[in-house]
């Protein structure tokens, strides 16, 4: 049906010869070639070859009135910060246009990491990374960083994040059968049951619901962090991708969205090596607050899972593949996505895994 297509909107299409332009004068040399080589959920991706023989990445941002988040701006300073101060596991950021909403890259010759192939080593890299970024949470000028994308800092507040989505959602569920059954008869009573159960847990562990946790018990994060967003180079090192929501967060988060991306199937194992391996530069009970949020974020996986029930994010979905989408077949399969996540916390939320012992 036509009506169950989504079609690029042509204030959002990029047109070639324009970025062509926009890159011959950030770079200062003519642009040889330039080709999709694809992107995330939010932008596209350009290899770029100019006339002196440089190799370079574009990174094409999707612009929408009902987002205002600048995820230029956040990748662009953020990868400029770590790589001023030493960081070499990321892309050089070269040149910005923020006029067209474009930024150039080191181009990054490498390969994914497809899951469940991830290795040892592959996770010792991700944690001194992550560990790197705690430490350079020390430094004076981190404090000048923003909050990460959607930063919760209490257990309450990521359940009103939580109950926001769900809003969200439950806006767009009218039109969606399928969508508000899920919604009611299956995520809302677990997640009643599992805000119950963390608030418990709180209590238990003498951790305050209600007050967020001090600034020293934070830490910088790329948010959306894991192998999805990664590549190996031949020489076996590991360079770490998107930044769009870069910031101070809470560790809990990171570890736990670490450990529940739907992208990522590592091994029950990896993911506990993966765990103590962060929790080394923690306060050395920091694991209750983590097994406490777990199953928090997770119902938010479940609701992020289903942003493809909303026009804003299908539109940049669309605009970050390039082509038509079949809307009804891309719904079906985030909404079997979210309940296969559903069902995975409630085998897990009340019985953490990935604590090693």
């Amino acid at each position: 049906m036509r009506s169950a297509t989504i079609f690029l909107m042509l204030d959002t299409e990029v047109r070639a010869t324009e970025l062509k332009d926009v890159l011959r004068r950030s770079l200062g040399h003519e642009v040889v070639s330039l080709a999709a080589i694809g992107g995330g959920r939010n932008s596209r991706v350009y290899r770029l070859a100019d006339a002196a023989s440089g190799q370079y990445a574009v990174k094409v941002y999707f612009r929408h009135g009902a987002d205002d988040r600048d995820r230029l701006g956040i990748e662009y300073a953020s990868l400029s910060f770590l790589w001023e101060h030493g960081f070499r596991c990321v892309p050089r950021p070269i040149a910005v246009d923020r006029d067209y909403g474009c930024a150039v890259y080191e181009y990054i010759e490498g390969t994914r990491i497809a899951s469940p192939e991830e290795t040892a080593d592959d996770v010792a890299a991700a944690v001194r990374f992550l560990n790197d970024l705690k430490r350079l949470s020390g430094e004076r000028e981190s404090l000048q960083l923003p909050p990460a994308s959607e930063a919760c800092f209490s257990g309450r507040a990521v359940s009103e994040n939580v109950g926001q989505r769900l809003l969200r959602l439950h806006g767009a569920a009218a039109s969606h059968a399928l969508l508000c059954a899920f919604l009611d008869r299956e995520f809302v009573p677990l997640r009643d049951e599992i805000v119950r159960w963390a608030q418990g847990r709180f209590r238990t562990y003498d951790l305050s619901w209600e007050d967020e946790i001090p600034l020293a018990a934070r830490t910088l994060s790329p948010s959306d962090f894991g192998f999805h967003n990664a590549l190996r180079r031949d020489r076996a090192d590991i360079v770490f991708l998107d930044f769009e929501y870069f910031g101070w967060d809470d560790p809990a988060k990171m570890i736990a969205d670490f450990l529940l991306h739907p992208a990522m199937d590592m091994s029950v194992s990896l993911k506990r090596q993966f765990m103590a391996g962060v929790l080394t530069v923690h306060h050395a009970t920091f694991h209750q607050r983590v097994e406490c949020l777990y199953p928090l974020f997770g119902l938010k996986w479940c609701l992020i899972l289903l942003n493809e029930f909303l026009p804003e994010h299908l539109e940049r979905r669309g605009f970050a593949n390039g082509h038509k989408l079949d809307r009804n077949d891309l719904q079906s399969q985030q909404l079997a996505k979210a309940r296969a996540m559903l069902d995975r916390l409630k085998r897990e939320y009340e019985r953490f895994p990935y604590r090693s012992h």
